[in-house]
């Protein structure tokens, strides 16, 4: 449960530090940061950490709230990025609709993961999470930073 509990100190950590840079530097920290829940709720699908449904809330609820945050970091003036290095897609502003519709799906699959009350449900759930991530980075990502 410390690792959790470190988790999500670190999102939040990262919440806070990220409010104070660019829409760059900031949507680039929120991905970074999704890194550590991910390992941990991939850990909680396999068994590896023994599953809980409150340890698998805690690795998809920072997930869910810094997503929120996330998609609406693509203000029109940073699609070239700057002196940033940026592996956003053309697409996130050609088709901002479609962007945002994909993060409200990905939204919603991390809460209905968090929300698995055994592990062979979240163990599917989070298969939705991931294909979301996927689908995404296939579509809207165009280089790694």
């Amino acid at each position: 449960m410390k690792k959790f509990a470190f988790a999500a100190l670190a999102l939040a950590t990262l919440g806070a530090t990220a409010a104070s840079a660019g829409p760059i530097e900031d949507r680039q920290a929120i991905m970074k940061g999704f890194a550590g829940p991910m390992k941990e709720a991939v850990a909680l699908s396999r068994g590896t950490t023994p599953y809980t449904p409150a340890a698998a809330k805690a690795a998809m609820d920072p997930l869910a709230q810094h997503a929120e945050t996330f998609i609406g970091l693509f203000p029109k003036g940073t699609e070239a990025g700057g002196a940033v290095k940026t592996g956003a897609g053309p697409a996130i502003w050609t088709d901002a609709s479609g962007f945002k519709a994909a993060g409200m799906k990905f939204i919603a699959d991390t809460k209905a993961a968090g929300s698995a009350k055994d592990q062979a449900g979240f163990a599917d759930a989070l298969k939705a999470v991931q294909a979301d991530c996927g689908a995404c980075h296939k579509t809207y990502r165009v280089t790694a930073p």
